[in-house]
């Protein structure tokens, strides 16, 4: 699958970035004159506008590549939301989307940095490293920022880590009752085409946890909370057939790009 390329600075955008969420409502009108209206749940469209611009040679061509390998409009990508969290559901650890290990048990509904209660309390009842990850089909080479609060009532520590097939990238950080905002840069030399990232406890270890988030560049932007979609879109599309340069100086492009997915 082939991927929407990732600017010389680890970003997929630049500002001003635009995303719009489109629904579709069905219309029906009889003979008689009278109309009904409903909105059709089964078609959800996102695009995203992106303004490019100062791009080097390197960064046009391989995005002109991209557009001539999946013929414009007609072939599919996978797109990284520059505007979104990856992950889904960054503030339920329970749901599906969550790989658990065995011995590491969740409690919810814990206060949070913002005094609501929608953290969570991680706790290892294990005598072996427990974890909680979630995966991404997106590739493990890129630049990517993983960010979490983090805090543990009495003095302990977490390890904060992505990893892929060949590749990782772990940090553990130190704790105590303040909630911190850890963020953690990662750029691995691997070809996998599949990334995790997460959380892991040694034994005994407990924490809480609030916010997970992973975004395609170099540092941390303000929380996103996610629901069931996370941020990876793997069957985007251009939404044109034509992608436009300007030539600002040498060395110095610009161009305007629509992208579309399915929601």
């Amino acid at each position: 699958m082939p991927y929407f390329p990732q600017l010389q600075s680890g970003a997929t955008s630049q500002f001003p970035a635009r995303r719009k969420i489109q629904k579709r409502t069905v219309r029906v009108e009889s003979p008689e004159g009278r109309e009904w209206k409903a909105a059709d749940g089964l078609w959800r469209r996102v695009e995203w506008r992106l303004e490019l611009g100062g791009l080097t040679s390197a960064e046009w061509g391989a995005l002109e590549g991209l557009f001539h390998e999946v013929e414009g409009r007609r072939g599919a990508f996978t797109f990284l939301d520059p505007v979104g969290n990856l992950l889904a559901w960054s503030e339920e650890p329970e749901r599906e989307a969550w790989r658990k290990d065995p011995y590491l048990e969740i409690t919810g509904e814990v206060e949070d940095p913002w005094g609501t209660r929608r953290a969570a309390r991680l706790r290892n009842a294990g005598s072996v490293p427990q974890k909680i990850e979630q995966g991404l089909a997106a590739p493990g080479w890129f630049q990517y920022c993983m960010s979490v609060w983090l805090r543990s009532e009495a003095a302990g520590e977490a390890t904060v880590f992505a990893r892929t097939g060949t590749a990782a990238k772990e940090e553990t950080i130190r704790l105590d009752g303040v909630w911190r905002r850890i963020a953690i840069p990662v750029k691995l030399a691997c070809e996998d085409e599949f990334i995790r990232f997460g959380l892991e406890l040694g034994p005994g270890r407990a924490v809480e946890a609030f916010g997970m988030q992973v975004e395609a560049q170099g540092g941390a932007s303000k929380y996103k909370k996610s629901g069931s979609r996370g941020g990876v879109y793997e069957e985007a599309r251009f939404a044109e057939d034509i992608l436009a340069v300007r030539a600002e100086g040498p060395e110095c492009y610009a161009c305007t790009v629509r992208v579309v997915a399915r929601w």
